[in-house]
């Protein structure tokens, strides 16, 4: 396995952006994505729900914590809803300080 000075420095390399034959992939900006028909998706719809930014992002951290798959969001709010909405059924119970948020 490589050192994470290496990965850390190499993330994002040897993108497979065909269009521009960046080595390193850009940042994406945009919050809206052309699909190719309608109903047509390319795995990118808007930017809240992912971007191939995020998709690097997540790649790269799972990599470095030795994960499977980590998750990107957009807001503290947005990690609270997803560790709640995946973890927690009715009726569960958790224990938080009286200022969570």
């Amino acid at each position: 396995m490589a050192h994470i000075d290496t990965i850390l420095a190499q993330g994002g390399n040897g993108s497979d952006d065909q269009k521009t034959g960046a080595v390193v992939a850009p940042i994406y900006f945009s919050t809206a994505f052309r699909h190719p028909g309608l109903g047509e998706s390319t795995g990118f719809d808007y930017a809240r729900l992912q971007t191939p930014t995020w998709q690097i992002l997540e790649k790269q951290l799972a990599e470095i914590e030795y994960g499977d798959n980590a998750f990107a969001v957009s807001s503290g709010m947005a990690a609270i809803d997803l560790l709640f909405s995946t973890f927690l059924k009715k009726g569960d119970n958790f224990i938080t300080s009286d200022d969570l948020y």
